[in-house]
């Protein structure tokens, strides 16, 4: 069989819970990575639903990312495990079973990682001691807010939404994605990680000519012990043996003018939030903007002094809306990266946090009205911390540290 027919039987596979479940049975999988990923699984399965998996495959084309990728590399699993414990300890706060019955039907990307931005400042929120309301209406009469924080006589109000990538973006994307996978497999045949970097897209013979050389290296590499480099135009990977993998695989990049999408955006979810009785907006970047463009390469102090004066002339038509909370997500940490905080002018914050499972997070925090500015600390005190949470909500369910979890 050659490599491109196995990608193609790869990508023909049925995708079930226990076809993922199978994938922790290598000896490899320590006891506590595979507790805590059959965890995960067993949560998604009990609120998604058996055919869950195979229903988004139909409608979306691929299976969400970190259900894919968590048995086997660590930003996935760890991304997998926020999701599964946010799930778990939001499981009965008001509105939660509205948030997974949407996840459960609506199957787009977008859908899924709106509701998992509304999880994850719920989640967040809750361990700061907040109560925690989804699709909670002002009035009987207003439109729901995506998410309600309580504290005292404090209400924050919240609007969340994620930017995705153009067209164009995500038909990259869905190259990467394809390469990413056909990867993997080659990992799981040999259990031998792979690391390194393809910087373009490769036109078919080159891709072929690429996997042929990993499965022969891969192969020399799972009988002898002794890493294999791998080196054409356009790659540069090495193929290691279990135990000592870098776990980084870099992809090409593409520079990508992206403003006037979000602040169309912006202004659309402004105009839904103030008819819901105003409040904060919070928004994931996930077309590129903070990996692919010289302000992603500016250092912290420079983002939050830029972005902040792109968007309070946005904000300031709309006076019910108290600010704007931007991150990148979760996101692979390509690089080495440390924790920094970066107030700016108006009490607009920019923080850094490296998370657990190769990750890194970068939080812009920008009030643009009175009642904006008094809550901005509360928002860094919210997401100040979130390089613990993971490990605080594993304990709350019994589950092992991170420590002992990562792959």
């Amino acid at each position: 069989m050659t490599d491109q027919e196995a990608l193609t039987a790869w990508h023909d596979l049925r995708p079930t819970w226990d076809l993922y479940r199978k994938m922790q049975d290598s000896p490899h999988v320590s006891p506590a990575r595979r507790q805590a990923t059959l965890w995960a699984l067993d949560q998604f399965e009990r609120r998604m639903g058996p055919d869950w998996l195979e229903r988004y495959y139909r409608t979306s084309g691929h299976v969400p990312y970190e259900i894919n990728l968590g048995g086997a590399h660590a930003a996935a699993l760890g991304n997998l495990l926020d999701l599964a414990l946010r799930l778990a300890i939001l499981d009965q706060v008001k509105g939660a079973g509205q948030v997974q019955k949407e996840m459960r039907t609506d199957l787009r990307d977008d859908r899924r990682r709106h509701s998992a931005l509304q999880l994850e400042v719920g989640g967040l929120a809750a361990r700061e001691g907040y109560a925690v309301a989804f699709e909670d209406r002002r009035d009987p009469g207003a439109p729901p807010s995506d998410v309600v924080l309580r504290a005292g006589e404090q209400t924050i109000r919240l609007e969340t939404f994620a930017v995705l990538r153009d067209k164009r973006s995500q038909e990259a994307a869905r190259y990467w994605d394809r390469i990413s996978q056909a990867i993997l497999r080659i990992e799981w045949k040999h259990d031998t990680p792979i690391s390194g970097s393809i910087t373009r897209q490769l036109d078919e013979q080159e891709t072929i000519e690429l996997f042929d050389a990993l499965e022969q290296a891969a192969q020399e590499t799972a009988a002898t012990h002794q890493p294999r480099e791998i080196s054409q135009p356009g790659a540069d990977l090495l193929v290691e043996s279990r135990g000592i993998s870098r776990h980084t695989l870099e992809f090409g990049i593409e520079e990508t003018e992206s403003w006037p999408r979000i602040e169309s955006k912006l202004r659309q979810k402004a105009e839904q939030a103030q008819a819901a009785g105003g409040g904060w907006l919070r928004a994931d970047l996930l077309d590129g903007t903070w990996a692919f463009t010289p302000w992603a390469r500016a250092g912290l102090q420079a983002k939050i002094t830029e972005i902040s004066k792109l968007v309070r002339p946005v904000l300031n038509h709309y006076p019910a809306i108290s600010g704007l909370v931007l991150s990148n997500g979760a996101s692979v940490a390509q690089g080495q990266f440390v924790g920094e905080s970066a107030p700016s002018s108006n009490e607009s914050y920019g923080l850094r946090r490296v998370l657990p499972a190769v990750r890194v997070r970068e939080t812009m925090i920008i009030p643009s009205n009175a009642e904006g500015l008094k809550q901005a600390r509360q928002w860094v005190k919210i997401y100040n911390a979130e390089d613990t949470w993971l490990d605080w909500a594993l304990e709350r369910h019994g589950l092992p540290a991170w420590g002992e979890i990562r792959p």
